[in-house]
């Protein structure tokens, strides 16, 4: 199928990089460019499940929103693509505002119950929620779809 993706052939081939990415991003939480990289790969991985296995049941955008409403958090997941290859989002509505590397005066390895360094980020309500708890839902959805879907 990804004649252009080295080899990366499949989604299952697709899934794997998520799983090596999110396992890259575990070791350095605070990392923006590990976050961008499994953002990206959580969310591209719709296409390659969409071409490779529903693309005789519609359109890419109807199972991209179907998608989103079995896993809300891959719409964050879309944000964050979206906003970091395009720089400023015109053709979509992000429900994230604004994202940001929090500096806690304690480590990540704490509770959140101090005040920890963090990826966090803004919905457009103004409530706070964390990067590494949106990618372990997408990932587990994504694991759970392989496992249940295929």
């Amino acid at each position: 199928m990804g004649d252009l993706s080295f080899d990366i052939k499949s989604a299952n081939d697709f899934l794997n990089k998520l799983i090596e990415d999110y396992a890259e991003y575990k070791k350095e939480p605070l990392s923006s460019r590990l976050a961008i990289n499994c953002a990206m790969s959580a969310w591209h991985i719709i296409d390659w499940i969409y071409w490779e296995y529903h693309a005789n049941d519609g359109s890419l955008s109807i199972f991209q929103f179907k998608m989103k409403n079995e896993c809300p958090s891959l719409q964050i997941m879309q944000d964050i693509t979206n906003g970091t290859k395009h720089s400023k989002l015109t053709r979509h509505v992000p429900t994230i505002k604004d994202t940001s590397l929090q500096k806690g005066a304690f480590s990540s390895g704490f509770s959140r119950g101090f005040n920890i360094s963090i990826l966090a980020l803004e919905k457009e309500d103004g409530s706070i929620i964390y990067f590494e708890d949106e990618i372990a839902k997408v990932v587990s959805f994504w694991q759970d779809y392989f496992m249940n879907s295929q």
